[in-house]
């Protein structure tokens, strides 16, 4: 009897201290997990911070501007890059937006500029040029050179080489200190922004007027006088210049032409509501 008692007390201690070793090493176990687990998890966010802190901090400090131009056809990206102050080693960190828009479009040749920082180091500069929409003449220096004016009537480019042949010429505007950047007069404004319109939208009908003549009125306002390319006549018309009054001025002058009027008149006044011919022996208004 003590036999069998014993026997079970042994088997008792040892079912015991096995459960207390294996609770022993699952806690091990567990703790080493949490302690991978933990581990893990620091070194992510680790790196996460790591991550932060040079995309954030670092990497537009240290990295150099990658600029990005377009719009340009007269001024090339190392002029404009020169314009804005921007050179090969500028940061992206330190470029001013605001600060290079406003260089630009001191330029009298530029109209507006958008400029743009994209994360990290990216920058987008937008230009849209002036583009002329007639020719002026003035005299710098003894000599007499063309300027170009664009649809807000600005000046923006005086004795340039190189022009389009196929601009209308303004004549009868007086300039005092011609600069690029000026402005013409207000009240002429609405030719030019006319000009821009038919230039966009009817590029053929301009093209068939080789001279505008700005003629001011004795009381205030002015006219116009059109010389017309494959005419030899004058067109008097108000200021008012649209696609039906020039298809109407190529109309007058077709009908002229075919029943040989051209031999006894000089102009052709289209001001009222009928045309009326100017003879030759009559005097200009």
């Amino acid at each position: 009897m003590a036999d069998i008692l014993y026997t079970w007390k042994k088997n008792e201690y040892l079912n015991d201290a096995y459960v207390k070793e294996k609770v022993i090493n699952d806690n091990k176990s567990s703790k080493l997990k949490s302690a991978v687990v933990r581990f893990l998890i620091i070194s992510f966010v680790l790196l996460l911070l790591g991550e932060i802190i040079y995309y954030a901090i670092i990497l537009p400090y240290s990295s150099i501007a990658a600029v990005n131009i377009s719009g340009c056809s007269d001024l090339s990206s190392i002029e404009v890059k020169k314009l804005a102050g921007i050179e090969s080693n500028t940061k992206w960190l330190s470029i001013d937006s605001s600060e290079i828009s406003k260089k630009l479009v001191s330029y009298p040749g530029i109209a507006s500029v958008t400029v743009e920082k994209k994360f990290p180091d990216k920058v987008s500069i937008k230009i849209v040029e002036r583009k002329a929409v007639a020719l002026a003449f003035t005299e710098v220096e003894g000599k007499t050179v063309p300027m170009e004016i664009d649809g807000y009537g600005v000046v923006f480019r005086i004795g340039s080489p190189i022009i389009k042949s196929n601009l209308p010429i303004i004549t009868g505007l007086t300039f005092k200190s011609p600069r690029e950047g000026m402005q013409v007069n207000e009240k002429l404004s609405q030719l030019f922004v006319q000009l821009d319109i038919l230039q966009k939208k009817h590029p053929v009908l301009l093209n068939e007027i080789s001279e505008i003549k700005i003629q001011p009125k004795k009381y205030g306002g002015y006219d116009l006088i059109l010389y017309p390319v494959k005419s030899r006549l004058s067109v008097i018309t108000n200021k008012f210049l649209t696609e039906e009054s020039l298809q109407y001025m190529i109309l007058i002058l077709d009908v002229v032409k075919d029943i040989n009027l051209e031999k006894n008149i000089i102009g052709i006044d289209l001001r009222g509501a009928n045309a009326v011919y100017i003879k030759r022996e009559a005097k200009d208004e």
